[in-house]
């Protein structure tokens, strides 16, 4: 019998406050290289793709905007889309060099095909596998904040400059990071 997770964090993990970046989220307990932190699970994000993204964010002030791009990735790989976090995953802080990884980095292997009128029902289904899982790329002590590198994971779609353009959100502001 499978038990259906209400967030992707696979260790013990603290919420808390950082000095610089707001919350950030902590491990609770020592993690070793190579262990799965933190993986996609039902329920707990939204693949958007960019008709999807403006219906959604059509009607929004640009506080509200920001608010979803800093909470939206595009994963490299699967660029056409953007998946927006419902869980904790989405407070992991930025810093390079990252103590986590899409599984330790691995390239995807098998592109999905942007044509489908199935793409993002692909893009939600493909999110569960491990590939896209954040793992320890070292060590990680107790305590220590979780961190990925965004430039080396994710990318941004080129629709979002006209995003920032329209809705007067400046990019600086929205990537913080």
């Amino acid at each position: 019998m499978t038990t259906e997770r209400k967030n992707g964090f696979c260790v013990a993990y603290d919420v808390k406050e950082t000095v610089d970046k707001g919350l950030g989220v902590f491990a609770s307990e020592p993690i070793k290289q190579g262990s799965i932190v933190w993986r996609h699970v039902p329920g707990q994000c939204t693949v958007y793709d960019e008709k999807s993204f403006n219906a959604m964010i059509d009607k929004m002030a640009p506080d509200e905007i920001v608010y979803e791009l800093a909470h939206m990735l595009v994963l490299r790989g699967i660029s056409e889309c953007e998946i927006r976090y419902h869980d904790e995953g989405a407070l992991i802080n930025h810093a390079s060099p990252a103590n986590l990884a899409t599984n330790n980095g691995k390239p995807v292997t098998n592109p999905l095909d942007t044509t489908s009128h199935r793409y993002i029902q692909d893009v939600t289904t493909a999110l569960l596998a491990d590939q896209y899982a954040l793992a320890a790329t070292r060590d990680i002590d107790r305590g220590e904040e979780f961190s990925t590198d965004y430039a080396a994971e994710c990318e941004e779609p080129e629709f979002f400059e006209l995003i920032y353009e329209q809705s007067g959100v400046e990019e600086s502001y929205v990537n913080t990071w």
